[in-house]
């Protein structure tokens, strides 16, 4: 039998790893939801122990439509009597569009006429229309001409567990993201050790609720199981269900034996009120216990086992309460530093910005969404080394600084080396920035490796000039009190070998081992962005709220190819960040361009690029979303095809709705030739990636030339660092 799960936006991995775990094959993610086969049992099985699935169909009928007057036909062709009496009640849904059905209640009705024809034809009577409460609901979906015909085997939104029945929430998390969540944050391999649950800001419970019934093995259907509509579906196997029902009771009898502690409070004794009613209707009133404080008040009150600490915070939805929140996050840090040392942590937040105010550093993140809004699970263990100390420091200060307290380490030996070595880099490189029109570009790149930073030099349009210092941080091998001393002695050398340059304008980083998202984190918030010219254009850089100003010197030359190639051509700009390579292809005469990526920042950021330069939005457009996803679905059915495609993933990442993880020596065989599949004939894809360790198999790809062009487009800036990054041409044969 084949089936379909829907699920909420981000929970498809998920969902497709939960689906496997009943014995479902086949299983197959899709943007929302999961396609799969298995008998009868994995499908009910799905339907009374899914923590994930909002609804489970399954499939009656899959065929390729001729004509729109072919649906009804086909659906006519069903043989209904297996799946109900002809005077039993039904419904019908109708999602997708396509042979000029572009309404879902038109749609609906072409496939109610169908089962009405069915009946009429075969014994002269009919079914009736029953939205409200229906022995049968169908569901059709329409994919252009393709039809997919279900039986919706629980009737109503599996999120929906019987325990908040009556309750008038606002904004509630839905329970099946809050499981999701639970699952990303590692609980259910805590419960088993063991560990304990607390949630700060528990409002009205469903983080509590959702760990019990973890914790506890109960089937999240079982409350509500007797309401399934597979109950009163023909081909219904009550002996099955009821031995399934059967297990699930022994399965949560065994279960509340093993359950661990769980705790929640909140500044609210309203919404305490509702937390402690979902409690009782769910039957852990003795097992959680939740308490009114604030989160300053926050601590522990008992002999708790470390464990989980899980929260969704306020994010500050309207103008104004962002700032007020802000002390909530700092709060909630210091909380989880002072109270909770050894435990694993979780903060889901729709306003990524605020992670930045808890003041330790994320494992790892993963994206979510609880009905439209679009969020973020940050994980964090909390302990003394993932303590954060902000990551950028006023070069300013620093400088000043080093020299007041330390005046000698200026003219010190350390200090005399990496001003000759920096002195004599500038002497080759001015005069070539200067006659090429490059207004940043390096100029220090641990040259003398024992001084490990490198500087990079920004001639801006609107605010003179800026250094940005990058400390490479130093291997565990390397004292940490001599890394210190030399890192002063290379940063009391910079007001001498750059007397043009206020020490104001100089900004220093740490820059660690690039993991995830880690490049695109965020590490202040000053808004302050100046103007670079690069390629005959202006873009928009900043240097201090991110670990990168969104402008990556190394590629200058390789956005310069594709701009120069894009000439009067369709661009596609893959992974596009700020869009720079898009804003040079622009003023230099691209005909048009797409750019995909999956923050909203660097879309906005790159959006503002473009009007920087008078490009006309209409033809340069931009979209948010999960490049994996999107390059995957848009290959296997192009709605569109370019002349030029620029394909610069990171080397590692998280993605943003597979929620697992992009590894490109792994995957680059797939990524390009999904974005082949959108080249046309004669069209150009330029690949390129900054994994120094990279290797290309040539072999791997069929009917295209390959031309390494690393050297080519490498920056004499950057050329005594040649590994920084690898590109390549692609030509169709």
């Amino acid at each position: 039998m084949k089936f379909f799960a829907t699920a909420p936006g981000g929970l498809s991995e998920l969902l497709r790893e939960e689906l496997m775990s009943f014995g479902a094959t086949e299983v197959k993610a899709q943007p929302r939801g999961v396609t799969f086969e298995g008998g009868l049992e994995v499908g009910y099985r799905s339907c009374l122990w899914s923590r994930l699935a909002n609804r489970i169909f399954i499939t009656v009928l899959e065929v390729e439509l001729e004509t729109q007057e072919e649906l009804t036909d086909q659906v006519a062709r069903v043989d209904w009597q297996q799946h109900m009496d002809e005077f039993g009640t039904f419904a019908v849904s109708f999602s997708g569009k396509g042979m000029g059905i572009d309404h879902s209640h038109y749609g609906a009705l072409k496939i109610k006429d169908g089962i009405v024809d069915y009946f009429r034809d075969i014994t002269d009577n009919r079914p009736k229309v029953d939205t409200v409460d229906p022995d049968l609901r169908v569901h059709g979906h329409l994919n252009r001409n393709q039809l997919t015909l279900s039986i919706d085997l629980v009737g109503y939104s599996l999120h929906k567990r019987g325990y908040r029945e009556g309750q008038q929430v606002t904004a509630p998390l839905k329970e099946n993201v809050a499981a999701a969540l639970l699952m990303r944050a590692g609980w259910p391999e805590i419960a088993k050790q063991g560990g304990c649950l607390y949630d700060p800001m528990c409002g009205s419970g469903t983080f509590l609720v959702e760990a019990a019934m973890m914790a506890s093995d109960l089937a999240p259907g079982l409350e509500k199981a007797s309401y399934m509509l597979l109950t009163t579906w023909k081909k219904h196997d009550a002996k099955l269900w009821n031995s399934l029902i059967s297990e699930a009771k022994e399965r949560e009898a065994e279960g509340l034996r093993h359950l661990p502690d769980i705790y929640g409070s909140d500044a609210s004794h309203k919404s305490l009120d509702i937390a402690e009613e979902a409690i009782h209707n769910a039957g852990y009133l003795d097992s959680i216990e939740i308490k009114q404080m604030t989160v300053e008040q926050g601590r522990r009150w008992g002999d708790w086992k470390p464990g989980l600490v899980i929260t969704n915070p306020p994010y500050g939805e309207r103008l104004g309460e962002v700032e007020e929140v802000k002390s909530v996050y700092k709060a909630l840090g210091t909380l989880l530093k002072n109270e909770f040392d050894g435990w694993q942590g979780a903060v889901l937040t729709c306003n990524p910005e605020l992670g930045m105010y808890i003041g330790l550093k994320a494992k790892r993140s993963h994206n979510f969404f609880n009905g439209p809004m679009e969020c973020k699970l940050f994980r964090f263990d909390i302990t003394p080394e993932f303590h954060r100390e902000p990551a950028v420091k006023g070069g300013a200060n620093l400088v000043q600084e080093v020299n007041k307290v330390m005046p000698e380490l200026a003219t010190s030996d350390g200090a005399v080396m990496v001003a000759n070595r920096i002195k004599k880099n500038l002497k080759q490189l001015r005069k070539w920035a200067k006659n090429n029109e490059i207004s940043a570009y390096r100029v220090y790149d641990a040259d003398l490796p024992e001084y490990a930073i490198s500087i990079d030099l920004y001639q801006t349009v609107d605010a003179g000039e800026w250094l940005i210092v990058n400390e490479y941080a130093a291997p565990k091998t390397v004292d940490k009190a001599k890394a210190k001393k030399r890192l002063h002695e290379a940063l009391s050398a910079l007001p001498e070998v750059f007397p043009t340059v206020p020490t104001e304008q100089i900004v220093f980083k740490v820059r660690s081992r690039q993991s995830g998202t880690s490049q695109y984190e965020k590490l202040d918030e000053s808004r302050a962005f100046y103007t670079v010219m690069e390629n005959g254009s202006k873009i928009r850089v900043n240097f201090t709220d991110y670990l990168d100003t969104g402008l990556f010197l190394d590629h200058r030359d390789v956005r310069a190819l594709v701009a120069q190639k894009s000439v009067g051509k369709k661009l596609l700009n893959l992974f596009c960040y700020t869009a720079t390579a898009t804003i040079e292809a622009a003023v230099m005469g691209a005909k048009s361009s797409l750019s995909v990526d999956m923050s909203k920042t660097y879309l906005y950021w790159a959006e503002h690029n473009l009007m920087h330069n008078n490009c006309d939005p209409a033809q340069h457009k931009f979209k948010q979303a999960d490049v994996l996803e999107w390059l995957k679905t848009e290959s296997e059915n192009p709605t569109e095809k370019f002349d030029v495609i620029f394909l610069d993933p990171p080397s590692f990442s998280t993605s943003k709705r597979m929620e697992g993880t992009l590894d490109i020596q792994r995957d680059y065989i797939g990524l390009v030739n999904q974005a082949l599949a959108l080249l046309n004939e004669d069209g150009v894809l330029v690949f390129s990636n900054n994994m120094r360790k990279f290797k290309l198999d040539n072999e791997a790809f069929e009917d295209v030339n390959i031309e390494n062009i690393t050297q080519k487009t490498m920056p004499r800036d950057f050329q005594r660092n040649s590994k920084i990054h690898q590109a390549w041409l692609f030509t169709k044969i």
